[in-house]
């Protein structure tokens, strides 16, 4: 089988982690190049809509090549189509295992894979080939400065340099390399050297009180010996090490109320912060970044590096893909505000300011589409409000079908001819069966017994015992099959829905003022809000449950509101319905009042 080969012309340069290409190296395959050509075919992908290849791997070979032969020499090739993820991974593996490219060049590669693998550093090592105490190693460089990482790119030092400095705060990193270039300081002296570091009391974040009768407290040794580090020093870096991590995880702790998630940064997490903010080059709108602070990836990062111990970030996503997409629309927003402004003619007026704030919001121009321009802000459910939505839908639906006879009786028509009566669900049957009917042994599961038992009742509780059997069916259903009973017993959110101090418990601060702030309860509050928000979390909560003339009773949030799909629609037949009357009033829904306990057992 003959080898695909495509002219150097039509090849260009890659994505490649490499940076630096040795000059003597280089030189020497070109040698090689000249005498036999290029053995091993290169891998290149396609550019979509044109007739060119980029490079994943090879660049190397394709530089020496294009030196010797020119434009028209005939590469051999291996054609890949892959996404740009799987292109540098591909890129950094065939230069790891060629040992060509700088360990400085693998650690920048590695913090890209990871950023895009959402910080899963199992799933990124397996991406690139590498055992994860490699990625490890390459991640722990990135606490090194930019000048180390290019002295290390440019072999001006060894790995051992590398590693070392990246054990020291960043400020003194590039002077001690400055001396290591200078002096050609060997690895093993420059570890004798700095096995002696010692800590700055100064720089701890943690009480430093209990460090005044301390043996390793340089203060201490200067009042016994001539020879010292003088005062202020720690010259026990893993247990001042010990007690920086602490009170780290301690302030951390702290912000659990606050950010849905908080994450500590340590030196080889190779961690990229990704700020999501409203305004500037990677802002996502206002709106969007009101939605972006009630996500469960928004959160904050708590240093536990060297020089930053202890400092929070604020206001990061930990969704790249989500932050880029965001970003994007933003971005795209603002330019078809900006082609409205150009097209009306507009200057800086009234009218102006409307068509771009109408613009933005839309997120379209005037060529896009009805989907498009009906985009809307977004976010990531955080899954303990998700839990608690479900139980709440579970206990509406009930009771929805305690109220309405008719729909109750083709549910559980539907039920079993669809093999899905096992869905009852026996616990909240007896429960209710005890509220309807009185006595009931639950424990009692023989059909004999409950048969002697089913006898007994009253005659004038039969119908509502069997709407409590379909009714134990909403706790039974999965939540494809919940959403369809709801959309088919129309069940109206405003009805049930309560605001009290149990749902918003379930929201840190960040997620309770983006609610607030979807609602209407910040505008409602004013200048009051403010004030409340810098508050703790159970007086803001309190706060948002006591604000005059807001509308608690039917005003939902979106989070608690099911999708809407069409299903089949109940014959109106029932009383009242060829008069006008709701036939859900009709069936005994008492005038669209809140559920009690007798009105809907299962409910409870």
């Amino acid at each position: 089988m003959s080898q695909q080969t495509l002219p150097i012309s039509r090849i260009l340069q890659g994505k490649n982690p490499r940076e630096y290409f040795d000059p003597d190296e280089m030189a020497e395959l070109e040698e090689g190049i000249r005498v036999f050509g290029v053995i091993e075919p290169i891998i290149v992908r396609p550019i979509p809509n044109t007739d060119q290849f980029e490079i994943i791997a090879g660049e190397r070979r394709w530089r020496a090549a294009k030196n010797v032969f020119g434009d028209q020499y005939a590469m051999p090739v291996v054609i890949k189509d892959v996404n740009d993820a799987s292109a540098e991974a591909m890129a950094v593996i065939e230069n790891y295992h060629r040992a060509a490219m700088s360990v400085a060049e693998e650690a920048r590669a590695a913090q890209r894979q990871l950023l895009r693998h959402r910080g899963d550093k199992q799933e990124t090592a397996a991406t690139m080939g590498w055992s994860p105490d490699v990625l490890e190693r390459r991640l722990a460089l990135l606490a090194c400065t930019p000048a180390v990482l290019k002295a290390l790119t440019c072999r001006q030092i060894l790995i051992g340099h590398a590693e070392l400095l990246a054990g020291i705060p960043p400020d003194k990193q590039d002077t001690v390399l400055a001396g290591i270039i200078t002096h050609k300081v060997p690895v093993a002296a420059l570890k004798a050297q700095l096995g002696q570091y010692a800590r700055r009391l100064a720089d701890a974040v943690f009480d430093t009180a209990q460090c005044v009768g301390c043996p390793y407290n340089s203060a201490r040794q200067a009042g016994l010996f001539n020879e010292s580090l003088g005062e202020g020093y720690c010259q026990h870096p893993a247990h001042f090490d010990e007690l920086m991590m602490k009170e780290v995880e301690t302030r951390a702790q702290a912000l659990r109320d606050e950010y849905p998630v908080i994450r500590i940064v340590k030196p080889s997490d190779g961690f990229t912060p990704l700020a999501v903010t409203a305004d500037g080059e990677l802002g996502v709108g206002a709106e969007q970044y009101g939605a972006c602070k009630g996500c469960q990836s928004f959160g904050c990062a708590v240093s536990a590096m060297p020089g930053s111990y202890g400092r929070v970030t604020p206001s990061l996503c930990f969704d790249a893909a989500c932050n880029s997409q965001k970003v994007a629309q933003w971005r795209k927003a603002r330019r078809a505000a900006q082609e409205v402004l150009v097209v009306a003619g507009q200057g800086g007026g009234p009218k102006a300011k409307a068509a771009f704030s109408g613009a933005a919001s839309s997120s379209a121009g005037p060529g896009q589409t009805k989907r498009q321009r009906s985009s809307k802000p977004s976010n990531q459910t955080p899954q303990r409000v998700i839990d608690h939505r479900i139980a709440q839908w579970r206990k509406w639906t009930a009771h929805a079908l305690m109220t309405q006879p008719e729909r109750n009786r083709r549910v559980l028509i539907a039920l079993a001819r669809s093999g899905r009566t096992g869905d009852v669900r026996v616990p909240e049957f007896a429960q209710a069966a005890q509220k309807i009917a009185g006595s009931w042994v639950v424990e009692d599961m023989e059909l004999a017994s409950c048969l002697r038992h089913a006898d007994a009742i009253d005659i004038g509780l039969l119908d509502k015992l069997v709407l409590a059997v379909t009714a134990a069916a909403a706790f039974g259903v999965d939540t494809r099959d919940l959403e369809l009973l709801l959309n088919y017993l129309e069940v109206d959110e405003a009805r049930y829905f309560q605001w009290d101090k149990t749902f918003l418990e379930l929201f840190t601060m960040s997620e309770l003022e983006s609610l607030a702030e979807e609602v209407g309860l910040k505008k409602a509050m004013g200048a009051d809000f403010k004030a409340a928000r810098s508050g703790k979390k159970p007086d803001f909560v309190a706060a948002l449950l006591q604000v005059p003339g807001f509308a608690y009773r039917g005003t939902v949030p979106a989070v608690m509101r099911y999708p809407r799909q069409a299903v089949p629609a109940v014959e109106a037949e029932e009383g009242g319905s060829e008069d006008g009357v709701d036939p859900r009033v009709a069936d005994g829904a008492d005038d669209l009042r809140t559920p009690s306990d007798t009105e809907a057992a299962l409910a409870v």
